[in-house]
């Protein structure tokens, strides 16, 4: 059993990241690119609120059009502004800001989060500058 210590060490420390990942993600919904792309050109966005968490200086160098935002960094701060009673869509770099907020605003009492995976990195839309 002592030579096979370090294996089942091993399983135990990939079994606890994996479960973590999977846990992050309870109760918020994931979405790629595509699917962002395909959600903004409903019509029915009254109930949709977009948030980009990204710094300010990432905004400014391209974002996409319509989003708000509210930087991970000052989320805690200003999450005020983001109503409670919409969906809110939230996008970062590469969706692991995004999904670190979306667990911030879980647990603040916010309902409908969209996590979008691969955020601008793998965004293929229009870019405003």
């Amino acid at each position: 059993m002592k030579k096979y210590y370090h294996l089942i060490l091993l399983f135990l420390l990939l079994g606890l990241f994996f479960g973590y990942k999977q846990f992050q993600t309870i109760g918020i919904a994931q979405i790629n690119t595509d699917q962002l792309a395909e959600m903004r050109m409903n019509d029915d966005q009254e109930d949709i609120v977009y948030i980009d968490v990204r710094e300010p200086h990432e905004f400014k160098n391209g974002h996409i059009n319509g989003m708000v935002n509210v930087p991970l960094s000052q989320l805690e701060n200003n999450y005020d502004i983001i109503p409670k009673e919409k969906t809110v869509v939230i996008f970062c770099r590469s969706g692991n800001r995004s999904l670190q907020a979306a667990n911030i605003l879980k647990d603040i009492g916010y309902k409908d989060l969209v996590n979008v995976k691969g955020g601008i990195l793998d965004w293929k839309g229009e870019v405003v500058k």
